[in-house]
């Protein structure tokens, strides 16, 4: 029995052991001498190295944006998928698009029937959503909207932030005044001995109970400037700016409308690519806006499948959101089936006809901020209605547009109670008498 001697090469001759020199570098992992690792990547590197690579002709694709958009405040993970998500201003709407939000590369098309306009309130709250996400930081843009079709007077009416109800901002007001340093709140402080059992005592029975909790979630929230809440009463002060809104008019080609557009994401992204660009398009083909030769078949077409191409061109950055009139293009129409289609996602907004609208206001009549205006329907949802899963939902949500904000909850028939007209036909006496049979 032979032994082989270390370093000789089986079936060849005898020779000394190969030296080993360094181990490369690979690109992507840590390095493995003990005491060093390599230094993490921040996200100004990561931009200077898009501009270079802008700048050299590289291709965007090279860079990995879709690591780092998370680090976008106006961008969250989908509960679902685990995408990027950008919120469309209405906490409501993203929660019935189950991702809390539409996912980045995806558009959503928005129906309504009648003459109501109830989807411009939600296209508006989708543009404010953006632009107060620009004023979490000064002179950082997080977020850029596009408006096709539309005059700049269209930013006139976007919606302010919600400040709470009047008692709300009566006892801001008040906490704040007594927050600051003076000689009568000191005096106060002083005077005030009963403070402390008061304290005590709302301890002791939990009174403040509610306030802590509410405390605690938002010390874990990690989204708190994902989503906001808008008065539809308040506009929104001060307006936005060049870099917060562009306006694309609408030309005699598809190409030069998308080669406008492309420009404006190119110039955005090239100053900031993790920003996120909101593309808008508020009634589309309506004949009040687009010409009867916008509505042909030769220019619809080409220029959705090209809103398409440009949602999958930056399927890290762009979202798009339109509306649709229903009473102009109908169900049954080639149109809408292909638009349905095309769009990730579509929802159906449903007014109540006059007597479903009465019969509601008179259930309600003591309770008017119960009153719903219609029905909600959810026709496709992004990302899933694509895997094949049957996602509609017809007749379970209602919306109603109230004074402060647009709000979506579960569809229920109101039951009218009658008590009342019947206590009022009773005799002067009060009481009625009635046989019960056992």
């Amino acid at each position: 029995m032979s032994f082989r001697k270390r370093g000789e090469i089986v079936g060849g001759a005898r020779g000394p052991a190969p030296q080993r020199g360094p181990i490369p570098s690979i690109a992507g992992r840590q390095s493995s001498v003990p005491g060093r690792s390599q230094p993490n990547v921040s996200p100004t590197s990561s931009i200077s190295s898009f501009k270079k690579a802008t700048n050299k002709q590289e291709s965007p694709r090279e860079i990995d944006i879709s690591s780092l958009i998370m680090q976008n405040p106006g961008i969250r993970p989908s509960l679902i998928t685990s995408q990027p998500t950008a919120s469309t201003g209405s906490s409501d709407l993203d929660k019935i698009l189950l991702h809390q939000g539409l996912p980045l590369g995806c558009s959503l098309l928005i129906e309504e029937s009648g003459t109501t306009d109830f989807s411009s309130v939600l296209l508006r709250a989708f543009a404010s959503q953006g632009i107060i996400q620009n004023r979490l930081e000064n002179n950082v843009y997080n977020s850029h909207i596009i408006v096709l079709g539309m005059s700049p007077h269209w930013s006139n009416d976007l919606p302010g932030l919600y400040k709470g109800s009047s008692k709300d901002q009566k006892k801001a007001k008040i906490a704040e005044n007594e927050s600051k340093v003076s000689v009568s709140n000191i005096a106060n402080s002083s005077s005030d001995g009963g403070r402390d059992s008061k304290m005590k005592i709302a301890w002791r029975y939990g009174l403040n109970k509610k306030d802590e909790d509410k405390n605690e979630i938002n010390n874990g929230n990690n989204y708190e400037n994902y989503n906001h809440q808008f008065d539809l009463t308040q506009k929104l002060q001060p307006g936005p700016n060049p870099n917060d809104i562009s306006y694309v008019p609408l030309t005699n080609t598809p190409q030069s409308i998308i080669s406008q557009i492309n420009k404006i994401i190119q110039d955005q992204l090239r100053s900031n690519p993790l920003k996120i660009i909101r593309l808008i398009i508020p009634g589309f083909l309506n004949p009040s806006i687009y010409h009867p030769l916008f509505t042909q078949s030769t220019f619809v077409f080409p220029l959705v499948h090209s809103f398409r191409s440009l949602l999958r061109q930056y399927n890290n950055n762009l979202v798009l959101i339109s509306s649709i009139s229903l009473d102009l293009y109908p169900n049954t129409s080639n149109l809408i089936s292909i638009f349905q289609n095309l769009f990730d996602s579509i929802i159906h907004l449903q007014p109540f006809n006059q007597e479903m609208s009465q019969l509601i206001e008179k259930a309600y009549k003591n309770e008017p901020s119960k009153i719903q205006q219609g029905l909600i329907n959810i026709i496709k949802i992004p990302v899933l209605s694509e895997k094949g899963l049957m996602m509609i939902h017809n007749g379970e949500y209602a919306f109603k547009n109230g004074k402060k904000k647009f709000e979506i909850e579960e569809w229920g028939i109101p039951v009218e109670d009658d008590s009342n007209d019947k206590n009022n036909n009773t005799p002067e006496g009060g009481k009625t008498t009635k046989d019960i049979e056992f």
